[in-house]
């Protein structure tokens, strides 16, 4: 991690060829990629390979990313590599009170998410639990020099994450796999998955905006960021309509970015079997 941090561009080579050869011997993991990606692609299985490659490296260079965060100098980046669309919606995220930004398995959340922390607002970031505990520490603490604080996606983790919304702070997360189980059935490219409950709980029970946004990996460097129309789920009327109205309107979201660039998305589960309903 120091060397590859230190000498990004040799690194950021060998994570391209490392994900080739990942692609090439990992054939299981290869065709459930296709699999998940094919809706997005209208049932163009070759596109869906080829959308399938392009994931397999950018998750290669998602760690590349990682290592290079202490060393990177970041306001050259936002200058430079970072581009943004939706800036209308740039003021909800400083605005006072609870927040929570919602996104997927796309792109590089921490790289855009400093120039947040650089203009003075902190988070705590809500992540799945890694396997073996030493590998879920060392990613824990590459992430927190984003500016967040990271906390796993367990009760002790919610708890925490509705304390920092409660206080007016900041929360995110990622909406796209209900890792717990008992999610929300909602319609994701037209088909029916379970997508977590958690951050529409939260928000419902906090108050708190709620940001959609996505991130897109343009080449090797440079990242789009896509900030969608804040909005926040109602804490009168009945709980599940409410829940379910915000699952919903995040996964149409969700699924127009899918569509728009489909290999951005990595997600080596069986998705749409391991989260099926209705």
């Amino acid at each position: 991690m120091p060397v590859a941090g230190r000498f990004p561009r040799p690194a950021y080579a060998l994570a391209r060829a490392a994900a080739w050869v990942m692609w090439t011997l990992r054939v299981n993991a290869r065709v459930r990629l296709e699999e998940n990606l094919l809706p997005a692609c209208d049932g163009d299985r070759e596109r869906a390979r080829e959308a399938a490659r392009r994931a397999f490296q950018n998750a290669a260079k998602y760690h590349v990313d990682l290592a290079t965060l202490g060393y990177r100098d970041h306001a050259r980046y936002e200058r430079d590599h970072l581009q943004v669309v939706g800036e209308e919606h740039v003021p909800a995220l400083f605005e006072p009170g609870p927040l929570i930004v919602a996104s997927a398995h796309t792109g590089n959340p921490e790289l855009a998410l400093i120039a947040v922390a650089q203009r003075g607002r902190r988070w705590v970031e809500l992540v799945e639990a890694l396997q073996p505990p030493a590998l879920g520490r060392e990613m824990a603490r590459l992430r927190e020099i984003a500016g967040g604080r990271v906390v796993e996606v367990d009760l002790a983790g919610t708890r925490e994450a509705l304390r920092e919304l409660r206080a007016g702070g900041m929360v995110t997360l990622l909406a796209d796999r209900d890792l717990g189980g008992g999610g929300i059935c909602t319609t994701l490219l037209g088909r029916r998955v379970r997508l977590p409950r958690g951050p529409w709980e939260l928000a419902r029970r906090s108050g708190a905006t709620v940001v959609p946004l996505f991130f897109s990996r343009r080449g090797t460097y440079d990242q789009t960021v896509w900030i969608e129309e804040p909005f926040t789920v109602p804490s009168e009327g009945d709980r599940e309509e409410a829940i379910a109205a915000a699952a919903q309107r995040w996964a149409d979201l969700f699924g127009a970015h899918l569509r728009r660039d489909p290999g951005q998305w990595t997600v080596l589960e069986d998705f749409w079997e391991v989260h099926a309903c209705g």
